[in-house]
């Protein structure tokens, strides 16, 4: 895997710091121009581009990450998990409250007297005259009969809060710990001011018995997510092999195409050359005219060869810029120089037999790794659904701590508290669904094992085919090049031939045209070799990429 694996996407760098191409070639054509001034990719920039910005290829990093961000949730559940919750109300209220109205018409008229002595002291009114009529005054409310109550409207404002926090922690051995507290407060903010406030610390713990008891029956989730995360890392290890061999294949294939443009351009103005002179000889009579016209034919027929393969040219380059994650008409062009080191080079084959090969692959591919583990997901999932046959006994236990009366809700009364211990069991007595479930465990068991079987032997196959397709690929490469010296030969011969006169067009025509076949065969079976090398390698599980997406050559096959 890549140590510094992220999802994040990278910015596109600019292309202003590649290279600039050199002057087009001339068998290039018209398109020539479109490649002037343009930037040059390397294979090893290609890759990095690729890497970076394929947006298939992000998007495969980004289930990866998925599947990761899926067991981080499912760790989590074993860690202390908190909790808080409040609220709180301000409530305003009415009430009605009776009041005598004796007591306050009492109250007012028995200070009556007095206040008529003091006005007889100020004013000098006889004072048995005031004392009358300030007699007179405190029996006036029984005289009226106001005695009777009466009743007004009170307002009351008044507020309450509660508020709860807690902690669970579930245990890997299937038990589980939780533990709460509890508050509730009320403050009356009128009338008669006052606090009440109440609290309460609860907690419990269970633990199977029986069904669902122990760390392997208990923690299956965990393990088949944390296993699960593994295959996803596996297969994305084995999709950047893949991917940094199509990547080549493409880059190789957009530089072959651009190879058989030069032999089919060097062709075509062979033939062309050759018409010239024949149109001269014909008209001196020393050609004749079916021998010029065939010349002619062939000529506009490689022409249209040549005319072709551009066009292929250019629908492939913009194809792998797209690939790449550049826009199709970025102004890029691939490097020439890695098809000239790729000829210069020759084919690099490795010496190994495919008995041996196959055992390689047994003991590296990641990807029977994964068919063994989920063989062994299967049977591990058989004693699970074994396991649920028995009944269920959870052993509990549960207490509550009850808070102090008064205004304090911190304070608990632990000598108030109370718990119980016990056990819940349930039988089970209907097994049916019970009964399906172990068995469509057992046949996934031995779906599980036949498909380990059957991963085994196509690994096997893939070594095998892998091994033929790349010697084939050395064999016609070989071919190739001894095709191309005997058709250039012959090409020579036909030249020395047609100066003396005897050369006829038929024959000249075959073998220009079979060398520029030989040409592009030999450029072909170079690539298809390279390319199923690096495949051969991925099907023995030996293929290992750096992380700029470049792979680490291979020279010496570890010992199967």
């Amino acid at each position: 895997m890549d140590p510094a694996f992220t999802i994040e996407e990278f910015p596109m760098s600019p292309l202003d710091s590649l290279p600039i191409a050199g002057e087009p070639p001339e068998y290039l054509g018209e398109a020539a121009e479109a490649e002037r001034g343009v930037h040059v990719i390397t294979l090893e920039k290609a890759l990095e581009l690729a890497i970076q910005h394929n947006r298939t290829y992000q998007a495969e990093k980004e289930s990866v990450y998925l599947e990761a961000l899926g067991l981080t949730l499912d760790r989590h559940e074993y860690t202390p998990i908190f909790s808080a919750s409040g609220q709180g109300k301000y409530a305003h209220s009415t009430k009605d409250v009776t009041v005598s109205n004796d007591s306050i018409l009492k109250q007012a008229f028995s200070e009556a007297p007095e206040m008529m002595n003091r006005i007889g002291q100020m004013t000098g009114t006889p004072a048995g005259l005031l004392k009358s009529y300030a007699a007179l005054v405190a029996e006036a409310p029984d005289v009226a009969g106001l005695k009777a109550s009466s009743t007004i409207v009170k307002n009351e404002n008044d507020m309450a809060g509660s508020g709860n926090a807690g902690v669970t922690l579930l245990l890997k051995g299937g038990g589980r710990i939780a533990l709460d507290i509890t508050s509730n407060f009320l403050r009356f903010l009128t009338g008669d001011a006052r606090l009440s406030a109440t609290s309460a610390l609860a907690g419990s713990i269970s633990q199977p018995l029986l069904r669902g008891a122990g760390r392997k029956i208990a923690d299956e989730t965990l393990t088949q997510a944390e296993r699960d995360l593994l295959y996803t890392l596996r297969d994305f290890v084995r999709y950047r092999q893949e991917f940094t061999i199509r990547i080549c294949s493409d880059y190789y294939g957009v530089l072959q195409t651009r190879d058989t443009i030069r032999n089919n351009w060097q062709s075509f103005q062979s033939f062309k050359k050759n018409a010239e002179r024949e149109h001269a000889l014909e008209a001196e009579g020393k050609r004749k005219q079916s021998d010029v016209r065939r010349l002619d034919q062939a000529q506009l027929s490689n022409e249209n060869s040549w005319v072709s393969s551009i066009r292929s040219y250019r629908q492939r380059l913009d194809a792998f810029k797209i690939e790449m994650g550049l826009s199709a008409d970025a102004p890029v062009v691939l490097e020439d120089g890695e098809m000239a080191r790729l000829k210069e080079t020759g084919i690099i084959h490795p010496n190994i037999l495919p008995e041996d090969a196959a055992k390689v692959a047994a003991a590296s591919r990641l990807d029977l790794y994964t068919q063994r583990d989920r063989c062994e997901d299967a049977q591990r999932r058989v004693k699970i659904a074994k396991n649920a046959f028995l009944p269920k006994l959870d052993a509990t236990f549960d207490f509550t701590v009850p808070g102090q009366n008064g205004t304090h809700p911190q304070h608990f009364d632990p000598q108030r508290t109370r718990w119980n211990a016990g056990f819940d069991a349930d039988l089970s007595l209907d097994r049916k669904s019970k009964r399906n479930n172990y068995r469509s465990a057992l046949i996934a068991g031995e779906r599980a094992r036949r498909n380990l079987e059957l991963a085994e032997d196509t690994v096997m196959l893939d070594v095998r085919d892998s091994w033929r397709s790349l010697d084939q690929a050395k064999r016609a490469y070989e071919i190739a090049t001894q095709s191309v010296e005997l058709n250039r030969k012959r090409v020579e011969e036909q030249e020395l031939l047609s100066e003396l006169g005897r050369a006829t067009a038929q024959n000249r025509v075959d073998a220009q045209n079979d060398l520029t076949a030989a040409e592009n065969s030999r450029t072909d079976a170079l690539v298809t070799h390279t390319i199923a090398r690096l495949q051969f390698w991925y099907d023995m599980g030996i293929l290992f990429i750096k992380e700029n997406g470049q792979w680490e050559e291979i020279t010496d096959v570890p010992e199967p």
